[in-house]
């Protein structure tokens, strides 16, 4: 057999995957075929169910088949997936600046107000800080920012 036949019948270990966002490309998803394939084809066979073919062009077409029809399942869950996941994400984005924008009306919006605020307790910066990005993380509605704050070194963590 010649070296580009052997080429030709090699086929590629590994899939990917373009993700794009309004033709854009924001990253891929690689796939590992050697390691998947597996996976799919559990049912060994020791004979090809058409005797006229040769049992390796058969494995190969076979395999490209499945694989090319995944890819195309795969893409269209993934798009919508990342679709809904990017919506909610823009949501989160507008929920972090909402509650900074609270966080900074009640406090303060520079740094001297803060550094005002935790010589008025026992508290550091850096407790404020890390109070702070408890609030911007926590799902729940802070009512009264000011309190959630007198009480924040009080309660467990």
């Amino acid at each position: 057999m010649s070296q580009t036949n052997a080429k030709k019948e090699t086929l590629p270990s590994e899939l990917r995957v373009v993700v794009e966002v309004d033709g854009n490309p924001v990253g891929f998803l690689n796939l590992d075929v050697s390691r998947l394939w597996p996976l799919i084809n559990h049912r060994k066979r020791d004979h090809v169910p058409v005797e006229w073919m040769d049992a390796a062009k058969f494995d190969s077409i076979m395999r490209a088949a499945v694989m090319k029809k995944l890819m195309a399942r795969l893409e269209t869950h993934l798009y919508r997936a990342l679709g809904d996941e990017m919506v909610k994400a823009e949501l989160d984005v507008e929920s972090f600046n909402l509650k900074a924008e609270s966080a900074a009306q009640t406090f303060g919006g520079t740094k001297a107000e803060i550094e005002k605020l935790v010589l008025e307790t026992d508290r550091t910066p850096l407790d404020f800080y890390a109070f702070f990005w408890e609030y911007l993380l926590d799902e729940r509605d802070v009512t009264d920012l000011k309190r959630e704050w007198k009480a924040w070194g009080t309660r467990p963590r």
